[in-house]
């Protein structure tokens, strides 16, 4: 890819491999030139996930606001790291900081984060209090996912055994991609998953982090927009579930825990997500019925315009 030392991240449509030191990091930009004070959308992708799923919002938010998306390290198209490295939430936001200094993007930011990218998007925020002015969580992991919402991954990929995800999910119906795409998301950049395993290794390290600075307690942004929206995922779930009864895959013992799961699933996700609420004093929350997990995948235009709320709800100066 072409140097881009001396590119204007502020305006026009650019992407490329940016250097953040020990390595580089595949971004782009895009919407209306940036005036100082203006906030940049940060997009932060969820575990092991490239920006490959986002380009429906990427395009619907670029007509009002200037965005930014990223691939973390191993990622997508990003360089792996020289040496390993620990993948902790936190050393994620710092290399989101060492990234948006190199791109010289100062703040301020409103991220937008899916799945595990909430965890990683309020580390950031812990790191830089100042900084955020908005957050939009979609259908995002917290500190206390992985205590509460516990589903056996041994046991999922029993039943996930020789069914397409994508298919049997609705995904792959309701997507609104180009076919194009669709296929660059499904089929990926060509990493091999080491570095969305590394990812995985530390994240109750990463949740346990977040967890100490008591974010909701502080209601640590104030009266800063937060837009919590909640996916459908149990619907993908139980479509799981039936197909794989359907191929018999595991034994009934194992199908009866994983519906026992499942049930409980949808209760706690509730109550998870609407906890995020209590991170600001202006915050809304929306389920998005028509989505599963990947809210951007399903229903981009719902994700543009709750960051245009949160753009339009700024506190006004004092």
């Amino acid at each position: 890819m072409a140097d881009t030392s001396e590119t204007d991240w502020q305006s026009g449509d650019r992407s490329g491999l940016v250097s953040i030191g020990t390595h580089k990091l595949f971004a782009k930009t895009a919407g209306p030139a940036r005036k100082a004070g203006d906030p940049l959308v940060v997009v932060v992708t969820g575990w092991g996930s490239s920006i490959n799923s986002w380009p429906s919002v990427l395009r619907g938010c670029s007509c009002f606001a200037r965005i930014m998306a990223y691939d973390r390290t191993g990622l997508g198209k990003s360089e792996k790291a020289p040496s390993p490295s620990p993948r902790t939430g936190e050393a994620i936001a710092e290399e989101l900081s060492a990234l948006l200094k190199a791109m010289h993007l100062e703040p301020p930011y409103v991220l937008v984060a899916q799945s595990y990218g909430g965890v990683l998007a309020r580390l950031f925020l812990a790191q830089r209090p100042n900084d955020v002015v908005g957050l939009c969580l979609l259908d995002t992991n917290q500190e206390r996912t992985y205590i509460e919402r516990r589903i056996d991954d041994e046991l999922l990929g029993v039943m996930l055994d020789g069914i397409n995800y994508y298919e049997v999910s609705g995904m792959k119906k309701s997507h609104k991609l180009s076919d194009e795409e669709w296929e660059t998301m499904v089929n990926g950049d060509g990493d091999d998953g080491e570095y969305a395993g590394l990812e995985k290794v530390d994240y109750r390290s990463s949740a346990d982090a977040l967890a100490a600075h008591k974010q909701f307690d502080n209601q640590i942004l104030g009266n800063y927009p937060v837009s919590v929206v909640r996916g459908n995922t149990i619907r993908e779930l139980n479509a799981v579930l039936e197909a794989a009864t359907e191929k018999g895959n595991g034994t009934e013992d194992q199908r009866a825990q994983v519906s026992r799961l499942f049930g409980l699933f949808d209760v706690l996700e509730e109550k998870l997500q609407r906890e995020q609420l209590r991170l600001s004093s202006q915050s809304r929350y929306l389920f998005a019925e028509n989505s599963g997990h990947n809210v951007q995948v399903y229903e981009p235009d719902l994700v543009v315009d709750e960051i245009k709320w949160i753009l339009h709800s700024q506190p006004k100066p004092s």
